[in-house]
């Protein structure tokens, strides 16, 4: 009898093993928490006040439910709207709790990621139309908001970084490993984050004077943002500006130390480590440079709102011309002149089953997803309350909806996995008898620590539990022996995953006290 319980836990933990995290969903719920996480001086209020005021900027902070890992990589992700507040943006969605918007990010939660779905500040003019100023006042709005957006993005990085460097880390975040994803609009603010680390970079662009103002000589020339005014690039510092160069500026349309920033959590990197973009596109394609972060796209090469190569973003509304702009095809093109995404290179075809769909479109860009050409913007987007925005019709058919963000997840998970080194370790897909590694494992049971020992150099050690979690990971280990410390592990039994070169070695291990 103990012979058959005992084969059926294996049996059981094989199965298991199946599922992995980062990969795959191994948590059957994920949890929701509401945080501010900031706060600052909105645009929107200006129709309407004559003047900023500030507001609190809010997150859906999603968890797997019943985790017990004490560092989990960390997903912020921005919701689409052009922009604008909902209805008034003329889409059918723009809030964190669009339907796709939630999927997405449940799904995350439930493969072991932590997801912040961040709110962040929005206001600009779209409906500008003088014939003289009309285009160049639609896009200092516009400029101004994304701007507002990347500072917002920056503040929610460094929320998460000072909750852990205080010690408490409510959600138990890894910050070394840290993607920002963008949808519709939020995959504009997501690739202008990565790429836009530099206030000189606005009149640094591949068309002279595109986010410059004309003025009257000796000056010419005014930049649509103004650190002074607008703060700087990452949110850390306040307005510094003198009562008559804010006249100037504003024409005095405002009053006196009106301002659009204040610091919110100086002093904390607002570093990240993976992009990822849905049909979004780049303000200016000078901006990524040799050496940049990698980059996921997903785009429909037929969206009516946002152009896969480079060309003129226009009102999603009106059809008035705002902009040109770099989507995602030559986003990646220039990712790939760069090297920048080859990181993603070399992953297997069995934990990676959209890739060779994706290959055979993308031209070799590795890190892009062309979606099947069609007239909808978004193919992944569905919404429960039907609207007629623009004259359009919103999809109500979530079952099409989660087919197209079954592919959007599954591509990502395999490049999230070598980007954030999650120890996923799918590169060595062969598995080995422990002789032909000559692998030996003790002590077992283990109480404080054990030792991993072969005749072939370990790369990499992965600890998964009964249910198939990724529980303790240790990369680059790089030699014949190696002592894991316990750590936080419970008793119990427990898959050791040991990585070699050339493949890899499953062996039980037993921690007690």
């Amino acid at each position: 009898m103990k012979k058959l319980s005992f084969l059926f836990l294996l049996l059981a933990c094989a199965g298991a093993l199946n599922a992995q995290r980062y990969l795959d969903q191994v948590f059957s719920q994920a949890s929701k928490t509401t945080r501010i996480y900031g706060s600052n001086f909105t645009a929107l209020t200006l129709p309407v006040t004559g003047h900023t005021m500030r507001q609190p900027l809010v997150m859906n902070v999603y968890e797997p439910t019943g985790d017990t890992e004490a560092e989990r990589p960390l997903i912020i992700y921005l919701h689409t709207g052009n922009l604008l507040p909902y209805p008034q943006n003329g889409a059918c969605g723009g809030t964190i709790n669009d339907s796709a918007t939630v999927e997405i990010a449940t799904r995350l939660a439930k493969m072991g990621y932590v997801v912040a779905v961040a709110d962040y500040r929005l206001g600009w003019n779209p409906l500008a139309n003088d014939p003289t100023t009309g285009e160049l006042t639609r896009r200092s709005t516009l400029i101004n908001a994304a701007y507002r957006g990347v500072q917002d993005i920056r503040t929610c990085i460094r929320y998460f970084k000072r909750n852990f460097a205080i010690g408490a880390n409510e959600f138990r975040v890894d910050t070394s490993k840290i993607v920002v994803w963008g949808q519709g609009t939020g995959g504009y603010l997501s690739l202008a984050a990565a790429s836009l680390d530099a206030y000189s970079e606005i009149i640094t662009t591949s068309i002279p004077h595109k986010f410059e103002i004309p003025a009257p000589p000796p000056t010419n020339w005014i930049p649509m943002v103004l650190e002074a005014y607008n703060g700087n690039i990452y949110g850390t510092s306040g307005p510094g500006i003198s009562d008559a160069f804010f006249n100037q500026i504003t024409g005095g349309a405002f009053p006196i130390g009106d301002t659009l920033a204040v610091s919110n959590h100086p002093g904390y990197s607002s570093d990240f480590h993976l992009a990822v973009n849905m049909g979004g596109a780049l303000g200016d394609s000078l901006w990524i440079e040799d050496g940049g972060m990698p980059i996921i796209s997903f785009h429909n090469p037929n969206d009516p709102l946002a152009p896969c190569g480079t060309d003129i973003f226009i009102v999603p509304t009106t059809g008035d011309p705002v902009l040109e702009v770099s989507g995602s095809c030559d986003v990646q093109s220039i990712q790939k002149k760069f090297g920048n995404n080859n990181i993603f290179n070399g992953i297997p075809d069995n934990v990676d089953p959209y890739g060779n769909v994706a290959d055979s479109r993308n031209g070799g860009r590795n890190g892009l997803f062309l979606l099947p050409a069609a007239p909808d913007a978004s193919l992944w987007d569905w919404f429960a309350a039907p609207m007629s925005p623009a004259g359009g019709t919103c999809n109500t058919n979530s079952s099409i909806a989660r087919a197209y963000i079954d592919t959007i997840v599954g591509y990502f998970a395999p490049r999230a996995c070598l980007a954030l080194g999650l120890g996923c370790g799918f590169t060595d897909t062969k598995e080995l008898t422990q002789f032909e590694a000559g692998v030996s494992v003790a002590p077992v049971p283990a109480t404080d620590a054990i030792n991993f020992s072969a005749k072939e150099m370990i790369r990499h050690i992965n600890i998964y539990d009964m249910n198939g979690r990724l529980v303790k990971s240790q990369m680059s280990v790089n030699a014949e022996n190696f002592t894991m410390q316990r750590g936080t592990l419970q008793n119990g039994l427990y898959i050791a995953e040991i990585r070699f070169e050339q493949g890899f070695v499953k062996r039980k291990i037993v921690f007690s006290n």
